[in-house]
């Protein structure tokens, strides 16, 4: 399977954008997050945490919708015309809900 990569220019500083599966950029955050034989860390380096943050908040959200999504399924509604974005809001609104239980 070939890397799709492609390169774009944003107020003047190249930036290099990765097409990557879940499993791959899973895999490369688990990656990064271990530590090398003198014990450092990638992520004390400033430009890989940089990086680190946008691709755990990338995955945060699509592991986040996949599980509305999910437990919308689970209660019998209908969510593949749905966007990630309209799942994610829905999700959103729903946890911030306010819910007390009723006095038994």
């Amino acid at each position: 399977m070939g890397l799709a990569m492609s390169t774009e220019v944003t107020n003047g500083t190249p930036e290099i954008v990765l097409e990557l599966t879940l499993a791959e950029a899973q895999g490369l955050k688990s990656w990064l997050l271990k530590p090398v034989a003198d014990g450092s860390a990638a992520i004390e380096d400033e430009d890989v945490k940089a990086v680190m943050m946008k691709l755990g908040g990338s995955l945060d959200y699509i592991e986040g919708v996949a599980s509305v999504r999910h437990e919308l399924a689970s209660a019998g509604f209908e969510t593949a015309t749905l966007s990630d974005a309209q799942v994610a809001e829905l999700g959103r609104r729903i946890s911030e809900a306010p819910l007390r239980r009723a006095n038994a």
